[in-house]
């Protein structure tokens, strides 16, 4: 509740936000592990630990999404971080984030894994411009949104760091 005042004046609908927290409370109080998509996270998750995959990124192609990282790394790290125990939660903002994290994820230690989260529909979007001059050399995206060349980075980012070692899991929202 003591969240709630901050929620409404951000201008959340506190009745919507409220109706999907009892949906979430009967979708995941299935004990089913075939259901229920926490369960299955946690099992992979604890799988992963199991191999010395010690490190957790989490990644994140929406811009929107860097403070939700900061709550999860948050959440993740005082709730985990006990008794010499625990995966260590750290998060990307991608693509910017790409070339110097994504440095070390595609070539540094293998003991990490990343959670992607994949946003299917993002609430606004930039469609890509003619540059008549070319500059860039990047015409050929022309009439492209940014989230278009968004989910391609992601798309071939995955492949990479899998193929480079690098377990990914992927939960996907729809917008």
């Amino acid at each position: 509740p003591v969240g709630l005042l901050p929620i409404a004046v951000a201008g959340i609908d506190i009745n919507k936000l409220m109706e999907g927290a009892k949906n979430a409370q009967y979708n995941y109080s299935d004990n089913g592990v075939k259901y229920n998509q926490c369960y299955r996270y946690a099992i992979v998750r604890n799988i992963l630990y199991k191999k010395d995959k010690t490190v957790e990124i989490l990644a994140n192609y929406e811009p929107k999404f860097h403070y939700f990282t900061e709550w999860w790394k948050q959440l993740y790290g005082e709730s985990e971080g006990k008794e010499h125990k625990g995966i260590f939660p750290t998060g990307v903002d991608l693509s910017t984030d790409l070339h110097s994290m994504g440095q070390y994820i595609q070539d540094g230690k293998r003991n990490l894994f990343e959670t992607v989260i994949n946003v299917e529909e993002t609430k606004t979007d930039i469609t890509i411009k003619r540059d008549e001059d070319n500059i860039d050399g990047l015409n050929f995206l022309e009439g492209k949104t940014m989230d278009y060349v968004n989910k391609q980075a992601m798309q071939g980012t995955i492949e990479a760091h899998v193929s480079g070692g690098v377990p990914n899991i992927i939960i996907s929202i729809k917008r």
